[in-house]
């Protein structure tokens, strides 16, 4: 345990670290148990349907990460502004990064009603027609969830910040629970077969969403909306957010959009494929899922330390968070290559769709024990620092050089199939590593200033 030692004065001890990261790990657990019951259901459909589905899955995916972004990077400002102990302005960040992330989620919304028929065609026009038709039928639904999933992870983003974590795996566990009854209301007793999977995550994603808006207004958060009707817009608050939420938010959605190009690759390789992909993006997030915690917590410690003008803490806590990161993540691989098997046979699909969902994630669970760390958790923390414009050249650069270069060479000249797009994923994670590692190394990053 001498490794994970902190001295006396340390300003986050292992006890606020490990507290703030058990949330989200169950949460994480929760949300992707959610994944593979909802596919389970799915798949009751039949293969076609999970195929359908998945497709569209990658798409709600692009936009889900999208907010995800937006809502972390302006809670960077958020965090600096509570290290500053800046109160003010830190509510006004809050209110400002709320009505800025919902505002996106409506007009990403607009957007895919309006084109959804252009989108899928464009995307996936060489998947099979049956397929095609069940991606629209969801897609119709689900993209109508979009502001409420934006205002959803924007709050989410907010509570993280100032250490309610607790908040978030509720409202997690909440929109779970309504999502798998109406689910099943929806499939086994109405019979409204891809559509009313579809329903289900628009309702959940409404109720939840509205409910952790209001739950900013209470006094117990650190930072608090006095009341809703006073929340006000402010362009140079906005800017300063802008300034940093949208390089995360960019890079966040041209890495999703190399997601959505890679699966229409995946998409031609027919039905079996497609399936094993679903699967294993379903049940991916138990390998990460202490890993994209790690990654909230060292933006968070950083962001605080650098609003502080502490720079030698915000350097000594990534160190020591990396180190808990690559703990967390071994046991977690583990766990999950043990129970590998007896999860992927739960679901409904053919046993080459099975084979292959195995072969990928054992690829995955190893490379994410040596890989996943440092090449997710050091730009969490450049970002906290405001480095989000090197970030987000650096990843959007990796991601199209060798994401999907690699994953067109592999597939096509290597004939590696789907696994050749796991494979330049990994790829991808190499190149990030090596160079999130220099650059954190010569600290270019501690000259940002974000307040």
């Amino acid at each position: 345990m001498h490794l994970f030692a902190l001295p006396g004065n340390a300003k986050f001890s292992n006890k606020y670290m490990i507290l703030f990261i058990l949330p989200v790990i169950f949460e994480n657990l929760m949300l992707g148990l959610l994944g593979v019951v909802d596919t389970f259901m799915v798949s009751s459909l039949g293969e076609v349907a999970v195929a359908g589905v998945g497709l569209v899955n990658r798409i709600d995916n692009f936009a889900k990460q999208f907010f995800i972004a937006l809502g972390m990077g302006g809670s960077i400002v958020l965090a600096q502004y509570i290290g500053a102990k800046n109160k003010e302005n830190a509510r006004r960040s809050l209110e400002n990064n709320i009505i800025i992330v919902t505002l996106i989620g409506i007009f990403v919304m607009l957007v895919m009603m309006i084109f959804k028929s252009q989108i899928l065609r464009l995307l996936y026009g060489n998947a099979q027609k049956d397929v095609l038709e069940k991606s629209f039928g969801y897609f119709s639904v689900t993209a109508l969830s979009y502001p409420f999933t934006a205002l959803y992870y924007a709050c989410n983003a907010q509570f993280r910040v100032m250490g309610r974590n607790k908040i978030p795996f509720v409202g997690s566990a909440c929109m779970m629970a309504i999502n798998l009854v109406l689910k099943y209301i929806f499939i086994y007793v109405l019979k409204m077969d891809v559509e009313g999977a579809a329903l289900s995550t628009l309702i959940a994603m409404a109720i939840v969403g509205f409910v952790l808006l209001f739950n900013l207004k209470s006094k117990k958060n650190m930072i608090h909306i006095p009341a809703l009707h006073s929340v006000k817009f402010s362009p140079k608050m906005s800017w300063k957010i802008m300034r940093i939420s949208v390089p995360n938010g960019i890079e966040q959605g041209m890495f999703q959009l190399g997601a959505l190009l890679i699966a229409g690759l995946v998409s031609g390789l027919g039905t079996s494929a497609i399936a094993a992909d679903q699967i294993a993006r379903n049940i991916s997030v138990f390998v990460h899922c202490a890993g994209s915690g790690f990654a909230a917590l060292i933006m968070t410690v950083v962001g605080q330390c650098m609003g502080a003008r502490d720079i030698d803490g915000a350097k000594f806590y990534t160190k020591h968070i990396l180190k808990l990161d690559f703990a967390f993540t071994s046991c977690a691989v583990i766990v999950f290559l043990i129970l590998l098997k007896p999860l992927v046979s739960i679901f409904n699909v053919s046993a080459d769709a099975k084979a292959q969902a195995i072969s990928i994630m054992i690829l995955y669970s190893t490379a994410s024990a040596i890989l996943y760390p440092l090449s997710f958790a050091v730009p969490s923390a450049l970002r906290g620092a405001g480095d989000t414009r090197f970030v987000m050249v650096v990843a959007s650069l990796s991601m199209f050089l060798f994401r999907i270069g690699a994953a067109y060479i592999f597939v096509h000249t290597f004939k590696l199939g789907v696994m050749g797009t796991w494979v330049a994923m990994v790829s991808d994670w190499v190149v990030r590593t090596v160079i999130f590692a220099v650059r954190f190394k010569n600290e270019k990053w501690t000259h940002n200033k974000v307040i």
